[in-house]
């Protein structure tokens, strides 16, 4: 099935598009929560939903960062030449994402702990979050955009102001304002069908963002990508995904919230494939020498390894609260 066929590259493919929609519902949670909370914050609203996500975000920040190994080492064997030399491109302003996520990290613990300096927190984090955000979408554009390389190179420019990265970065904050709304009600009691009917009012208006910034990207780029039937079924969950969060607007306690999710999780998945499809044909073919130095035995050892001090850490940490 299109991208995916019997090669390695396809393999790494695979599991580059998986780490990465995980990766992206975290920081989806993060960057769409943090908004909230701020907001919330600053209306002096005693917000339940807010409460709530404010005890979560650090923790899925952390699990965002560590999701976000696993895409980081794919595109790396993916796109060599073209990942490597966008990084050196964009040079130290590309190396800025660290420190903005560790100020980041530490604003959501104040936020966490301090009210009076809660909305300069969630502020000061939201600012940091969207930088990260532009500068992945930065990237992303970068790598496709050879032409461009020579220019940057002989100006000493760090940025790579391209005016289709706007409507990309838009169609994205869409999509996570609707997949922090996924997260987030399955944490609301079906007793509280206002919390519910104010993430589906979240959803659906996230779904729609995305929607529009998605069709202004394709004007600006007069072509329209089918990614072989992807973009379609991207389109239909959307709109399946949109009428189960209708469906729990008006009835808070039905199953519309279990439709909009499965529809949500299609729709991720399918935006992966369709997001990566432009730079598909970028994929370098990896060369036998490194194949063969795989050690694929020790990579499996490993990752036993980590399983299992994992499992012994959540099995001491469960101990210790029980």
């Amino acid at each position: 099935m299109w991208p995916f066929d019997a090669s390695i590259e396809s393999l790494w493919l695979a599991l580059y598009l998986a780490s990465f929609a995980l990766h992206a519902v975290f920081v989806s949670y993060v960057a769409a929560g943090t908004a909230y909370a701020l907001v919330a914050a600053l209306r002096h609203s005693a917000d339940p939903i807010a409460a709530r996500v404010r005890d979560w975000l650090p923790f899925m920040l952390g699990a965002g960062i560590t999701a976000g190994v696993g895409p980081l080492l794919f595109i790396q064997l993916l796109y060599q030449r073209r990942f490597y030399t966008a990084n050196l491109l964009m040079g130290p302003r590309w190396g800025a994402v660290v420190p903005a996520l560790i100020v980041g990290f530490y604003a959501l613990y104040l936020a966490k702990a301090s009210e009076q300096r809660r909305r300069l927190a969630l502020g000061v984090g939201l600012a940091c979050f969207a930088f990260v955000a532009w500068s992945w979408t930065e990237l992303h554009q970068v790598m496709q955009d050879d032409p461009a390389w020579r220019a940057m190179y002989a100006a000493g420019s760090r940025f790579y102001l391209d005016l289709a990265i706007v409507p990309r970065l838009a169609a994205w904050f869409g999509a996570m304002l609707a997949l922090f709304a996924t997260v987030a009600a399955w944490s609301v009691a079906p007793t509280a069908p206002g919390e519910r009917r104010r993430l589906a009012v979240l959803a659906l208006a996230g779904l729609t963002a995305s929607g529009i910034t998605s069709a202004v990207a394709i004007i600006l780029r007069h072509a329209f990508d089918p990614a072989h039937g992807w973009t379609y079924l991207l389109i239909a969950a959307a709109i399946i995904a949109a009428g189960g969060w209708l469906w729990t607007a008006r009835r808070p306690d039905g199953h519309g919230l279990t439709l909009a999710t499965a529809a949500t999780t299609a729709a991720l998945f399918a935006g992966t494939i369709v997001r990566e499809a432009p730079r598909l044909a970028l994929i370098e073919q990896s060369r036998a020498t490194a194949v063969d130095s795989g050690c694929i035995l020790v990579f499996f050892f490993t990752l036993a390894i980590g399983i299992a001090v994992i499992a012994w850490i959540v099995r001491v940490v469960r101990c210790a609260v029980a």
